[in-house]
């Protein structure tokens, strides 16, 4: 599971790169840009690059500002940020955001919105994290009541409640715990990533089932579902973060379950289609040990060849959990999300 413990930014992430998967080199790879798109952004988790050049941002926000050191607050710091055009600025504000209390100076990390999409009723539908069951949801108070869930900005309803279907069915067996990471619009209804109960969830018509179970690794260790995108031929892609280096996975979503497509990668926290078909994948650190953290990567995955090929940011990378690619294959990257110092850049290569 993708704990809440550490404030589910700091993930359990390994010390190296690709282990076992096609080598990521940077053939045919040489001019890219990276350029900052918007910056001061508070614990940003994932970017959703629309169709008119529109680009939404989830905050999961900074907790309860004045929270006691030691103690974890809940607030109503979190929010959605657009950018369109020369114009960029928070649309929604007041979203749950749960955060423990830190010294003068020191980075918060906090569990509030993770990601977020236009709603077609107007308004927007924001997935925010978890990482409780619901009576540990339900000790926070009824501010918390949209935690862990998939829920509309323009009333407050609740479209899907994640914490709600773990606790009663818990599919993987193991201890009841809900942390909530991607949604994908798919027809009529959507698809969600559950990092904390390892599951792909369906929302359609007012109903949620299990898509299914994320297979477990190595020595038993859970698989820990996070990006989840789907190309133009249809295939739905899925990524598991692992644990250690080598453990991410890329599945295929087929009829049967989960199909392993790709393996031998480390620490995948998001994936996005690109206009050509290929994969865009993200890492979150190699270097989860090392202090200061070492740089995300962003990989290009031919989706026919399986190669893995690594697009140069210069290092620019730190603590990446989300990105989106736009129609002119634009890829839009969440950077510094601990903090709130967050930053929102565009990758062109």
């Amino acid at each position: 599971m993708l704990a809440v413990s550490a404030c589910a930014v700091a993930l359990p992430l390994a010390t190296a790169g690709l282990a076992g998967a096609a080598p990521a080199g940077t053939d045919g790879i040489s001019d890219t840009t990276v350029k900052v798109v918007a910056t001061g952004l508070k614990n940003p988790r994932d970017v959703t690059a629309l169709a008119d050049g529109t680009l939404l941002v989830a905050e999961s926000g900074e907790g309860l500002p004045g929270c006691p050191v030691g103690q974890v607050c809940l607030g109503k710091t979190g929010a959605v940020y657009k950018i369109k055009g020369p114009w960029q600025g928070r649309v929604v504000t007041g979203l749950p955001s749960l955060g423990p209390g830190v010294a003068p100076g020191a980075a918060v990390q906090a569990v509030g919105p993770a990601s977020v999409l236009p709603d077609p009723y107007g308004g927007y539908l924001v997935l925010s994290m978890g990482g409780f069951d619901s009576n540990g949801r339900a000790a926070l108070g009824p501010d918390a009541a949209t935690l862990g869930t998939l829920s509309r900005t323009r009333d407050g309803s609740v479209v899907a409640d994640y914490v709600d279907h773990e606790t009663r069915l818990n599919p993987d067996g193991r201890q009841p715990y809900s942390n909530p990471w991607k949604v994908l619009r798919t027809g009529g209804g959507y698809l969600v990533t559950d990092a904390g109960a390892n599951t792909v969830l369906r929302t359609a018509g007012g109903t949620t089932t299990t898509q299914f179970v994320l297979p477990t690794i190595e020595n038993d260790r859970d698989g820990v579902p996070t990006g989840i995108a789907r190309t133009a031929d249809g295939t739905t892609y899925v990524s598991g973060l692992g644990v250690y280096a080598g453990q991410s996975r890329i599945y295929k979503a087929g009829p049967n379950g989960p199909e392993e497509w790709l393996s031998g990668l480390t620490n995948v926290v998001d994936l996005a289609a690109a206009p050509n078909g290929d994969l865009i994948a993200l890492t979150y650190t190699p270097g989860y040990l090392e202090d200061p953290p070492q740089p995300s990567k962003v990989l290009r995955i031919n989706t026919t060849t399986k190669e893995v090929t690594e697009i140069p940011t210069g290092d620019r990378l730190i603590m990446g959990t989300g990105l989106d690619v736009d129609r002119e294959g634009q890829i839009f990257i969440v950077n510094n999300a601990r903090g709130t110092s967050g930053e929102l850049l565009r990758l062109t290569y």
